[in-house]
């Protein structure tokens, strides 16, 4: 991910190893808690649904895959974490990879699985209480989409709306709220706990779960369009269309990339400076121009457009199309 924060690459020369590096800028199942940790009815980057279950008390996680776009239903894992200074956690399996729960209900973690022909590690974003009322989450939201196509893969964002009464309208590249630019159109269809099917005329395209938060609602979905002109598979995030401000994006912010780099980084008004990559100590800063290319987004020195969501989330469509997933440690 290049984040609000910007993924550049750097050369680790003690190791002549090249790394992706990020520079952000902004923070299930039914969600059940229990003795045996909680579950996060959740959504891979690659463009699967996840039961993923976390036990912070006795250091496990667990994790089903419910729907696979790769014939990975019903596949599991499991492991131990490691708790880290910074609040976040280091699962098993996956030693550069950081997961993070907040007191909100969002989790941000990762798997590692055989996405396709290679096996990989993707963030996940997940939530312990999805809404079950489309009322809860009706409005606009600016988006990141991060898809793969005929095996081509690529990131992009723009906008949707959400009406109470069932329906969605896109708007790709451009702003929903403008009027401005042409729109798709489909409906929401509950699948039950939290879960909704999403129509595009008789086309199923994907599965949104949605986090309502006084501040920012939050709306995460998983593609599954393998139409040549579709949606594709992956992974779409909304953020609820607000003016961002420096209370949300200043910070310390974990983030997973597409790439499969995992950087932590910190934010400060305009600039962004990138903190760790990979476990690696660094110190590489960035800019960003909040409300660019419209209210809620921002624009990166590099080329990136994200967002960061008041309740802790940051997304980032890189310049080169990659896709980055964070969120807010402190």
């Amino acid at each position: 991910m290049k984040p609000l924060f910007t993924i550049k690459r750097i050369l680790l020369t003690s190791c002549a190893t090249v790394l992706a590096l990020l520079v952000a800028s902004c923070g299930g199942g039914g969600g059940s808690g229990s003795a045996s940790g909680t579950t996060y009815s959740s959504v891979a980057m690659a463009g699967e649904l996840i039961d993923y279950t976390i036990d912070t008390a006795n250091l496990t996680y667990s994790y089903t895959i419910t729907e696979s776009q790769f014939g990975l239903t019903g596949k599991t894992g499991s492991g131990t974490l490691v708790r880290n200074g910074d609040s976040s956690y280091t699962p098993s399996g996956v030693p550069n990879a950081r997961i993070v729960v907040l007191p909100n209900g969002l989790l941000l973690g990762a798997v590692r699985e055989r996405f396709g022909a290679t096996v990989v590690t993707v963030p996940i974003f997940g939530l312990s209480a999805p809404v079950t009322t489309l009322g809860a989450i009706a409005g606009d939201y600016n988006y990141i989409h991060r898809n793969c196509r005929l095996a081509v893969c690529g990131a992009d964002h723009g906008t949707f709306r959400i009406a109470s009464a069932g329906t969605w309208t896109s708007c790709a590249g451009g702003n929903v709220a403008a009027g401005s630019c042409t729109t798709e159109n489909g409906t929401l269809e509950s699948l039950g706990n939290g879960r909704w099917r999403v129509m595009d005329g008789s086309t199923n395209i994907g599965t949104a779960l949605g986090f309502a938060s006084a501040g920012q609602n939050v709306i995460v979905l998983d593609l599954k369009d393998t139409r040549a002109s579709g949606f594709g598979v992956g992974m779409l995030v909304g953020g609820q269309q607000v003016t961002m401000t420096a209370a949300q994006t200043n910070g310390t912010w974990v983030a997973g990339a597409s790439t499969g780099h995992w950087a932590v980084f910190t934010a400060s008004g305009n600039t962004i400076t990138l903190n760790q990559i990979d476990g690696v100590a660094v110190n590489v800063a960035t800019t960003l121009t909040a409300n660019s290319p419209w209210t809620g987004m921002a624009t990166t020195a590099n080329g990136g457009v994200g967002f960061l969501a008041g309740a802790g989330v940051y997304v980032l469509e890189t310049a080169n199309g990659d896709a980055e997933l964070g969120i807010k440690l402190r």
